[in-house]
């Protein structure tokens, strides 16, 4: 049976998300429909599919969902966090923090006085230094997993080559970030998302390669993260070990699609 979906087409600094609030509707979509909306020719498209409904843990918001173009089930997006609270905050303007539960656990973020949404993603689980093909890299839990290293000219590179040269062992893929340090508070990065391919931007990336880096003592605790699409500002918290990420989210449009 054909069902109406009404959506919200958002973004984080160019990390494009469709989100359906099942709140206002009941959608329910196999992989290969989430496949057809992800697909930006003859769908929608989009970096990653948002589905919220209400959470069953009491004070939090709502409840979310990430699904990547592919069909298959993400972690944690920290681009996506921002996007869940700028739409809430469009809900309900006179509310500015919010308690977002899904996969990653309870995520809290906040409406900065200049718009901008800043969330606590939590602490990072592990940190494992491993050589791959005698180049250090870091395998980095946050959640959702990532591979971090640090390379010269992340804006030449051949990202999709070193994504295959680096992450073939992983048989449930990976995401995987490259690193070039500009000083101790600056980074550049570009990321290729286990499921979407090279995204404008990836907060949970940004995070990890951060934490990655602070490890062994190369960047301090605020951390300006250049992408793509733009930047945001990594923090590492000392009193609870936990980092927030902070940067813009924008609302484009709303829409109507039959599936």
């Amino acid at each position: 049976m054909k069902q109406t979906i009404v959506f919200e087409k958002m973004h984080g600094i160019g990390n494009d998300f469709v989100l359906i609030d099942n709140r206002k509707q009941s959608i329910q979509l196999s992989s290969e429909q989430i496949i057809f909306l992800g697909n930006r020719n003859t769908g929608i498209g989009f970096d990653q599919l948002i589905i919220l409904d209400d959470s069953t843990i009491e004070d939090c918001d709502v409840a979310y969902r990430f699904f990547n173009p592919d069909g298959s089930e993400a972690e944690q997006c920290g681009n996506g966090q921002r996007a869940i609270s700028h739409y809430l905050n469009l809900q309900t303007p006179n509310q500015t923090t919010y308690c977002i539960s899904g996969l990653a656990g309870l995520i809290n973020s906040s409406i900065q006085p200049n718009g901008d949404v800043c969330v606590n993603m939590g602490k990072i689980i592990s940190i494992q230094k491993q050589h791959i093909n005698n180049n250090i890299c870091f395998e980095v839990n946050f959640g959702n997993p990532h591979l971090v290293t640090v390379i010269d000219g992340v804006h030449s590179a051949d990202l999709t080559m070193l994504n295959k040269f680096y992450t073939q062992s992983y048989a449930d893929g990976i995401n995987f970030e490259i690193v070039e340090i500009i000083s101790s508070e600056e980074i550049s990065i570009r990321v290729h998302e286990r499921g979407a391919g090279e995204t404008l931007a990836c907060g949970s990336g940004a995070c990890a390669s951060v934490a990655a880096l602070q490890s062994i003592g190369k960047l301090g605790n605020v951390v300006k993260v250049i992408l793509p699409g733009g930047s945001l500002v990594v923090e590492y918290n000392q009193s609870n070990k936990s980092l927030s990420l902070t940067g813009p989210a924008t609302h484009v449009f709303t829409g109507e699609i039959i599936v």
